[in-house]
């Protein structure tokens, strides 16, 4: 009797997920699978480091050389409060900036109140987002493409000029792209320290600016994706979702509750949204008219295969700006460039998957190199000294210092808000500096960012020199207090003139 040879079947050789062509939700949800041929950790990391770090450098470029701007005067002044203080001022104003300000000032507690050092945590937050931003661009789509995400953010000339802003819109940017990435993290490993991380993520976005929370329509975009591609567990992931972003809003809920309520004093400013205001937002959010053409034209184009992997990336572009337009045309003004900052990253994403896309190491270079040389002047720009919003602080108190004498005093028009803040700023660093008479509770006591003057110029007024200092250019500075003018004219002359970018500084002196 004679064996037959048995037959068995060839084991099924498993295929490797696709990183490169797949879509989000088999990028995201590959559990556990490997692929045959490890790169080296540093190589995973050089794609987020070396423009993290070329974003750093950026942002350390001349930090200190322009004048702090209204804004961010108004920081500078409120960090040197108590925390009380700082707690009974975003009662009245400036809810949505209240985390901010009190992280600033335990930091100006230790590094001080220098530009370089008011700015300093803004410049290493937006180099992380810069990092995140290329990390998440190299997890969703490919190494290159998250490389050249970070390079084209590099290039844009307002991420330097934000970057070196004491504000929090650098955090809101860092933030909105690490709660993406930690959201990718999250559903495809599903861990719940993972979705611990992404709800802090989010709570500390909503901390850092308020509006920045219209990215959570990219994260239900991304969401309601994966559920779509998934056959089990897609309700566990929408509750799991739902739940983590719900608790996480509950500590920005006040916050949004006491900015509601101080709309009229926060966003008075605000020009209502005009078609002409929606054609000038691209360039405003740049820095540069030609790069964000260009970078916009780039995004367009973008394509992978296939195309609903770009969905998130789109959602994160879309959703901020249509919530502001419709809330600014429908509510109450809100369109303005710098809450917008955040839909850079997926922008430049969405340019540099046009770029790498095409397969080409050496067109990516060469586009790069034109964008680079088209961001030049915007990059020049932003560091100017007067390159901020608001008058030159730094200009108008070097010329008091320059020729002020002992006894001589100094005058603002009444309730401004930022003018007395920002020359107070650069004066202190004067040897002396002129008394401001005028002043009957300082603004740190009133829990307003304006302080209470007294009422009776005349009476308060006995120096025989004053300063008139106004936030604007006039032929008549003493306009810009009308119960001065009289006195001015009838007992005093004007013996120094003085216009630096957006102030008018005038000397008077006693006659006879």
């Amino acid at each position: 009797m004679t064996d037959s040879p048995t037959r068995t079947r060839p084991e099924a050789v498993p295929r490797l997920p696709r990183t490169h062509g797949a879509d989000v939700p088999a990028a995201i949800e590959q559990q556990g699978e490997r692929p045959q041929k490890r790169p080296l950790p540093g190589a995973i990391a050089l794609p987020a480091l070396i423009p993290g770090l070329l974003m750093l450098a950026f942002g350390l470029i001349q930090a200190g050389r322009p004048v702090l701007s209204w804004d961010e005067v108004t920081s500078a002044e409120v960090s040197q409060r108590s925390v009380g203080q700082i707690l009974d001022l975003v009662q009245n104003i400036d809810a949505v900036f209240g985390f901010y300000y009190v992280f600033l000032h335990f930091w100006s507690d230790v590094a001080g109140t220098s530009e370089v050092a008011l700015r300093l945590p803004s410049i290493v937050a937006m180099a992380g987002g810069v990092a995140v931003a290329a990390e998440l661009g190299r997890r969703l789509f490919s190494p290159m493409a998250g490389l050249t995400t970070g390079l084209i953010l590099c290039l844009i000339p307002n991420t330097s000029r934000y970057a070196a802003e004491a504000r929090p819109y650098a955090f809101a940017c860092f933030f909105s792209v690490l709660a993406m990435l930690l959201l990718v993290a999250a559903v495809r490993r599903g861990h719940a320290y993972r979705w611990v991380g992404y709800g802090l993520s989010v709570t500390l976005l909503g901390l850092s600016h308020l509006l920045a929370l219209t990215t959570l329509v990219a994260h239900a975009a991304l969401i309601a994706l994966v559920m779509w591609r998934r056959r089990r567990r897609r309700r566990t992931l929408a509750l799991t979702w739902g739940t983590t972003v719900g608790v996480a809003v509950l500590p920005v809920l006040p916050i949004a509750w006491l900015g509601a309520h101080q709309e009229d004093t926060q966003l008075h400013w605000v020009e209502p949204i005009t078609f002409a205001r929606i054609r000038a937002m691209p360039w405003e959010m740049f820095g540069s008219r030609e790069l964000a053409w260009m970078v916009i034209g780039l995004a367009v184009l973008a394509s992978w295969r296939p195309m609903r992997r770009l969905l998130p990336m789109a959602a994160l572009v879309l959703g901020p700006m249509l919530t502001l337009a419709v809330v600014s045309a429908l509510v109450s003004p809100m369109w303005v460039a710098r809450y917008l900052l955040v839909v850079l990253a997926p922008l430049a994403m969405l340019a540099a998957v046009a770029l790498v896309g095409r397969g080409e190491k050496s067109r990516v270079i060469a586009v790069l190199l034109l964008l680079a040389f088209v961001a030049l002047p915007g990059q020049h720009k932003v560091r100017e000294p007067a390159a901020k919003v608001g008058p030159d602080y730094r200009a108008a108190a070097r010329i008091v210092g320059e020729f002020q004498q002992p006894g001589d005093v100094i005058v603002y028009p009444p309730k401004n808000r930022a003018l007395r803040a920002g020359m107070d700023y650069y004066l202190n660093r004067l040897p002396a500096k002129p008394a401001d008479p005028l002043v009957r509770i300082p603004s740190a006591e009133t829990g307003w960012l304006i302080a209470d003057e007294y009422s009776d110029d005349a009476s308060r007024l006995t120096a025989n020199r004053i300063w008139l200092v106004v936030g604007d250019r006039r032929a008549d500075p003493a306009t810009a207090r009308p119960q001065l003018r009289r006195m001015l004219a009838d007992g005093y002359q004007e013996v120094g003139f003085w216009q630096p970018k957006r102030a008018t500084v005038a000397l008077y002196e006693r006659r006879g």
